[in-house]
């Protein structure tokens, strides 16, 4: 559930780029710094609370490594910019 002031920054903001690459969203937000682009940033896993506990509690029962030869906990980050500034953004980022 979105609380009031999420919906303000949504209203106010547009997703820029998402991505589960920690490196790629450093290149982004590096851009967005050096040319003055105020940004948001927000991250959720990529697999629920419930769902993390879940594979646990498999992992567990079977006596396996938990996520044993993955990338483990995978985080989505998602960058936001100002409505005013995104087609800047879009194109310092992502070239025309």
């Amino acid at each position: 559930m979105l609380s009031g002031g999420d919906l303000i920054f949504l209203f106010l903001h547009k997703k820029l780029v998402i991505d589960v690459s920690s490196e790629e969203i450093a290149r982004v937000t590096s851009i967005l710094e050096e040319n003055g682009i105020d940004y948001g940033l927000r991250t959720v896993r990529a697999r629920g609370s419930i769902g993390t506990a879940l594979d646990s509690l498999t992992y567990a029962r079977s006596n396996l490594a938990m996520y044993k030869g993955s990338r483990g906990n995978q985080y989505v980050y998602m960058v936001y910019v100002r409505r005013r500034d995104y087609e800047r953004a879009k194109d310092l980022v992502c070239g025309d």
